[in-house]
């Protein structure tokens, strides 16, 4: 009985081994797999060809055409508007302050009655003094209230005479080297939203503050119409670089390859072209180009980073 199954084991495995030999035989005549090299390509049995090997990828992008425009640095920062011509007015003698006669906001006039203050003291009576304005003004600040106590050490009102306020600013110690006297620059109030008040700086502290390390700067606005308040806080720019005739392009277009700034063009087969550039100015987002572009030229500024030269584009909008 076991050499019947080795022996029915035995042509089993030469029927699999002669089926194994004939399939081999049949691929070898057949060649199923002939027309796969040119399936790959794209090609089909019979030399036709499939659409993609024809088809041209085409990128998107979007393009801002570099323009010749004015171009300035700023700085921004916010300050205080102050009476720079203001008097401190003081009473001659100590006492009691018997009569006050003005409020801040009020008008006033040389010489005209601001106060009275009693010297007189337990035992000694004297004779009420006078406290007159000194000069022409508005009264900015009243100190004491009638009934205290006043000495000549202690101002009793402050009058300004407010034809000539500016807006004290404080910047920082590393934009010092690009302020000076008559650098342009404007200021923007809250209370007048969308316009814009132009001045020059007037006068740049000889000193840094100790503790911020920042310079004090006064700026004088033009203000024809008085609209500007003692105590209000615009936001101020400076002017300090400026170019009035720069080839701009969107900071947005520009890339990098190492150190070396470039960037993509769109001529008008749609084709596109790398152009190294040199950056002079840069200020928000608008960049200078000195060297390597020119005027009117198709910028791609969206889109870039997918681009090689010679490739084939489509603007939208």
């Amino acid at each position: 009985m076991k050499d019947r199954n080795t022996s029915k084991k035995k042509r089993v495995g030469l029927v699999i081994l002669l089926l194994l030999v004939i399939a081999a035989a049949v691929v070898v005549v057949i060649n199923p797999f002939k027309n796969f090299p040119q399936l790959v390509q794209g090609q089909f049995p019979g030399g036709a060809v499939g659409d993609s090997s024809d088809e041209e990828t085409i990128i998107a992008v979007r393009v801002k055409r570099s323009n010749v425009g004015e171009l300035r640095d700023y700085i921004k920062t916010n300050g205080d508007v102050v009476d720079t011509k203001t008097v401190d007015v003081y009473p001659e003698v100590s006492g009691n302050l018997t009569f006050l006669d003005v409020k801040v906001g009020d008008t006033v006039t040389k010489d005209s009655l601001l106060a009275k203050v009693d010297p007189s003291r337990p035992g000694m009576v004297y004779r009420e003094t006078k406290v007159n304005a000194p000069v022409d003004g508005t009264v900015l600040a009243v100190n004491f209230a009638v009934g205290a106590t006043v000495s000549p050490q202690a101002a009793l009102v402050r009058i300004g005479m407010l034809d000539s306020l500016e807006v004290e600013v404080a910047i920082a110690e590393r934009f010092i080297g690009k302020v000076a006297i008559g650098s342009e620059a404007e200021a923007i109030f809250k209370a007048y939203p969308g316009q814009k008040f132009t001045g020059k700086v007037v006068s740049l502290s000889p000193v840094l503050h100790p503790a911020t390390r920042t310079l004090k700067v006064n700026v004088a606005l033009d203000d024809p119409q008085g609209l500007i308040k003692v105590g209000m806080f615009p936001s101020v720019l400076i002017y300090t670089d400026g170019v009035d005739s720069a080839l701009l392009v969107a900071r947005e277009s520009i890339l990098y390859e190492g150190s070396q700034a470039y960037v993509y063009v769109v001529d008008d087969q749609m084709k596109i072209h790398r152009k190294n550039i040199s950056l002079g100015l840069v200020v928000d987002e608008v960049a200078q180009v000195t060297e390597g572009l020119e005027n009117g030229e198709s910028v791609v500024v969206q889109g870039q980073t997918l681009l090689t030269e010679g490739a084939t584009v489509q603007i939208v909008d």
